[in-house]
């Protein structure tokens, strides 16, 4: 799980309004730890702000990791990044099948 730690809610909306490799990595490795540990569902984020002492957690369960996997399939592509897509598509066949 990664930790991420924001000043300000506007922050946090910048950074998974646009695709960036960091998160489209982090997607990709919950959901490849999750599914070697056959859990159900991929913790993904722990999400902290300045003045508050709530934690957030971004989990995606298995039923999304096809999804997910696909538009991560479809970042690295255009990335031009073919090793990440490779072990990105070899999980997404691994998910398909279970």
């Amino acid at each position: 799980m990664v930790k991420l730690h924001f000043n300000t809610t506007e922050e946090f909306e910048g950074l998974f309004k646009r695709k960036t490799l960091s998160v489209t990595r982090s997607i990709v490795s919950g959901i490849d730890r999750a599914y070697s540990k056959r859990k159900r569902s991929a913790p993904l984020f722990e999400i902290t702000f300045d003045d508050v002492e709530t934690m957030y957690e971004i989990s995606l369960p298995k039923s999304q990791w096809e999804n997910a996997l696909e538009k991560c399939l479809d970042h690295l592509h255009k990335e031009q990044l073919a090793d990440e897509q490779i072990d990105c598509w070899q999980l997404l066949e691994s998910v398909t099948k279970d």
